[in-house]
């Protein structure tokens, strides 16, 4: 929550009532915190005048101050006199509604506050870069875990320090947990670290050491079962910003598809699957017209798609760690070759004569997983698929097979219901396709004579068709109107109405066009590129989750910023190029029909905005 600065407001003492308040809710929550305060002061009761007094969990003198995280979470952070930030009051990530939650400086104060997990010193760095503890990255002792329910706060401490390296939420029971080897799942959703900005915006005091003996723990570190260093190293840590929606109750076995490989044997499995795109779907028949691509297109469109049956590929786990970094690589290696064209990266050509390619014997990817079609106009593709799909949705009126249904309705404006009368039209809900307003039309000409006799093409103008269709200053200057016109005119004045249909939710209704995801390509400070997408809440999908989705396709990184003006709205940035990928997965994924898109580049590229007809 805090791992990047964060918005605040300026401070404002608390009334000695709210204090209060506090001060009694701190009890409720963490007696340990109080129990130790009390101890403490009653080993002081000698103290001399000239001596601090024993601190306290809650002070009677506060300052709030209400903040606004990078990723648009509210909340309100409460200092003591020194500045220094005892408690934070928000919803955080894994519990229900605003919860009071210590900082790091207030468990230092009592490390008995909260329950305490470990984990292991090369596991805290992850911590601290803002990712969540996954479940091999606990350490458990010989008795098993504490028994603690899921939603508890803890802190996570390294063996033998009690001073919390981090503050968080359990995601589980672990309620007879003796070990979690062969385990995986979220262990601890992180709310708040040491150095990260919270902890900065006071006294920014380096991390104490404190003993199992300061509170009396009788569990030594040397009682720890770690499990062995590639497992944690591999799966401790998940360096996605949002967390998963649904955590396990308890960590949940590691499939057959699960294969642990060291970053030396990722390295070799990204530059076999470049070997085998550029032998299948990009030779050199198929890739002439392709040239030069962008680089992140080649890895999400090509790369990914064609990696070896029962594997992943994953740059992040590589020794590389960054695609350019490989790319970089594979251009010393005689691959292809790069071309930085206005700062970003291109494929300018790829190296099928090299020794190393031309001894490389392809292997058969299953079908599901080879779905690169070789150009970026398949994402143009998808979304024309999108919108056949969609055509069949909306005359159906539903949202069949999990794509999001789009079903435009007209209703009659008042000068429009009279003529509906005189025709006897009505329906239960009192609205019309366009297909049954045509007919309504159609059917009120031919009741009434009213086409021309000299050219059936043009309808004669009575008072029902004037009153609803023409203008004050056309009344004296129409008599007769083409029919095509007339019906154009008719659908333009009738009331639209759109029904949407997303799958697992109840169909809303609402006046006017739906409201459109905006996919915007604009270049930032320093001349690079970025693409922004905006409005995924209106059709229940989960911008978080687009943003981890779109971080391994594009080999980008990725991040989620509050929308301004906009409450509860969100927007997903990616670094590149990425209009292809963000459309495909938009498309694939969530079957967000291609109306409900709109593209804007405007990176000076040669590319018009395009709109899709809703």
């Amino acid at each position: 929550m805090f791992k990047k600065p964060f918005n605040t407001k300026p401070r404002t003492s608390l009334r000695s009532s709210s204090s209060r308040g506090v001060a009694q809710e701190s009890r409720n929550l963490f007696p340990n915190a109080w129990d130790s305060a009390s101890q403490l002061k009653q080993n002081r009761g000698g103290a001399k005048p000239e001596e601090s007094p024993a601190p306290v969990p809650v002070p009677d003198k506060l300052q709030a101050a209400k903040f606004v995280s990078h990723i648009g979470d509210k909340g309100e952070i409460l200092y003591n006199e020194a500045s220094e930030p005892l408690w934070l009051k928000a919803e955080v990530a894994g519990c229900e509604g605003t919860v009071l939650v210590p900082t790091v400086y207030t468990q230092w104060m009592f490390p008995a506050i909260i329950p305490i997990l470990y984990t292991a010193p090369y596991v805290v760095e992850k911590l601290l870069n803002g990712a969540d503890l996954m479940v091999p990255g606990l350490l458990v002792p010989e008795s098993g875990l504490p028994e603690l329910p899921k939603g508890t706060v803890v802190a996570v401490c390294c063996p033998g320090n009690l001073a919390a390296q981090a503050i968080g939420v359990l995601t589980f029971d672990t309620k007879n947990v003796k070990s979690v080897v062969g385990s995986k799942g979220k262990a601890v959703l992180v709310t708040h670290t040491y150095k990260d900005y919270l902890w900065g915006s006071g006294s920014k005091t380096a991390l104490p050491v404190i003993t199992p003996d300061d509170i009396g723990c009788s569990q030594a570190p040397d009682e720890m079962q770690p499990n062995t260093e590639e497992d944690v190293v591999v799966n401790a840590v998940d360096n996605g910003a949002a967390p998963e929606k649904d955590p396990p109750d308890a960590p949940a076995e590691i499939t057959s598809d699960s294969v642990l490989i060291s970053p030396g044997e990722m390295d070799e499995l990204l530059f076999t699957t470049l070997k085998q795109a550029m032998a299948t779907v990009l030779d050199q028949d198929s890739a002439s017209s392709l040239l030069p691509m962008v680089a992140s297109t080649l890895y999400s469109t090509y790369m990914v798609p064609n990696a070896p049956p029962e594997k992943d590929i994953d740059i992040k786990k590589s020794t590389f760690k960054k695609l350019a970094k490989f790319l970089k690589a594979a251009d010393k290696r005689g691959l292809m070759k790069l071309k930085d064209i206005r700062g970003e990266v291109y494929v300018k050509s790829l190296g099928w004569d090299q020794q190393e390619m031309v001894q490389y014997t392809p292997y058969s990817v299953p079908s599901a997983r080879s779905g690169a079609k070789g150009s970026t106009g398949q994402a143009q593709d998808s979304l024309a698929s999108a919108k056949g799909e969609q055509s069949e949705t909306s005359q159906s009126g539903g949202s069949a097979n999990g794509v999001i249904g789009i079903v435009e309705l007209l209703k009659p404006s008042r000068a429009l219901a009279p003529l509906f009368d005189d025709v006897g039209a009505q329906t239960e809900t009192g609205f019309f396709t366009r297909k049954q307003a045509r007919g309504v039309l159609e059917d009120y000409i031919k009741g009434r004579s009213l086409v021309d006799a000299k050219a059936s093409q043009f309808v004669k103008l009575d008072h029902r068709l004037c009153d609803g269709l023409l203008t004050k200053d056309e009344y004296s200057k129409l008599t007769v109107i083409r029919r095509d016109q007339l019906h154009t005119r008719l659908q333009e004045t009738m009331i639209l109405y759109t029904q949407v249909s997303v799958p697992g939710k109840e169909a809303v209704l609402r006046i006017g066009k739906p409201p459109t995801v905006d996919i915007v390509c604009e270049r930032k400070m320093g001349n690079k590129v970025v693409t922004r997408v905006i409005g995924l809440e209106a059709y229940g999908i989960d911008p978080a989750e687009i943003a981890k989705e779109l971080r391994t396709a594009c080999a980008s990184s990725t991040a989620v910023d509050p929308v301004p003006g906009k409450k509860n709205a969100h927007s997903v940035l990616v670094q590149g190029h990425q209009v292809p990928a963000v459309t495909k997965i938009l498309d694939k994924r969530c079957k967000l029909p291609q109306q409900l898109l709109t593209v804007l580049d405007k990176t000076g590229k040669a590319k018009t905005a395009s709109k899709g007809k809703s």
